[in-house]
């Protein structure tokens, strides 16, 4: 009967133990930094925040800042695609009627965006247990986006300059052979 208690008192401590174990801290709301929650605004600039919760130090900032430069770029342009499944099935007849339902949803968000200036210009590291929570707060100047712009107008107006002149000699070749056969 004693070993009876003794592995009943057991197992609930063990589980108790295990639980502790697994589960990450979590940020306290008080201790994330305002400008995180809610980035600044302004008319010639993007500010988009990131943060990354990790055991390195260096690891922590170095995620934090991808992670906001990655928010400005989608805040760009972004490609979406969703899928979306529901399914939905009721078999039986009355009371004894049982239904089945499954909804699954798929999301996949994609950017490409070259960001010349982007920079980070808050940062603010945190320890969570053993963890290290680096929040950034990234910054990418519309002035770079509108260089950027007029740079690749510039480009491929001169690209269209040269195709159109590559055709124009072309047809001068041509026109220069026609010429010489007739003169055979």
């Amino acid at each position: 009967m004693k070993k009876l208690i003794v592995i009943a008192l057991l197992i609930p401590m063990a589980f108790m133990l295990l639980d502790c174990g697994g589960k990450k801290p979590k940020a306290k709301m008080n201790d994330i930094p305002e400008w995180y929650l809610n980035p600044p605004m302004a008319e010639d600039a993007i500010y988009e925040a990131g943060d990354a919760a990790k055991q390195s130090m260096a690891l922590a900032k170095e995620a934090a800042d991808a992670r906001a430069r990655d928010a400005i770029s989608r805040t760009i342009e972004v490609k979406v695609s969703n899928m979306l499944k529901n399914f939905m099935q009721e078999s039986g007849l009355g009371n004894d009627a049982e239904a089945l339902e499954f909804t699954s949803s798929v999301s996949k968000q994609v950017s490409n965006n070259v960001l010349n200036g982007a920079r980070i210009v808050k940062r603010e590291m945190k320890t969570e247990g053993s963890m290290y929570h680096a929040y950034s707060l990234a910054e990418y100047n519309l002035n770079s986006l509108i260089q950027e712009t007029i740079n690749e107008a510039k480009k491929q107006k001169a690209l269209y300059n040269e195709a159109k002149a590559n055709l124009s000699f072309d047809e001068l070749e041509k026109e220069i052979q026609k010429l010489e056969a007739v003169g055979d």
